[in-house]
């Protein structure tokens, strides 16, 4: 194994301001975790890991944190990311009652080799 990372990708076209940005990378460093909620209801958060996943967890929490210039880009990684086999989610913005656009995504936790083709040549945010 070469290590473990999750790759967070921001749209930048969004103009948000820091505080925004902080809030949106948050939830999609997490959403990995609320996705594999098993609770059928109730308070209760169970979740159920790929053995990965919980390496990343409890061992080197890798992150990259990277950004790209408008939506085309961000689903052409999410489409890229399914072709390879790596686990994206998205984070929403919700525009108004109707609408919602994709401010960002999480990529894995997998293999730092495996997220690393996906994210070649993005710059840190």
């Amino acid at each position: 194994m070469t290590g473990l990372k999750q790759a967070i990708v921001v749209r930048k076209d969004l103009n948000l301001n820091k505080r925004q940005v902080a809030n949106k990378v948050a939830q999609a460093s997490l959403k990995f975790i609320v996705e594999n909620n098993e609770a059928d209801r109730g308070g209760k958060l169970v979740v159920s890991l790929s053995n990965d996943e919980v390496a990343w967890l409890t061992g080197s929490f890798s992150q990259d944190i990277l950004g790209v210039t408008n939506q085309e880009q961000l689903n052409d990684i999410m489409f890229r990311a399914q072709i390879l086999g790596i686990e994206a989610y998205p984070v929403f913005n919700k525009k108004d009652e109707e609408s919602e656009e994709t401010v960002c995504i999480a990529l894995g936790p997998d293999e730092a080799g495996v997220i690393d083709k996906l994210i070649y040549g993005l710059k840190s945010l």
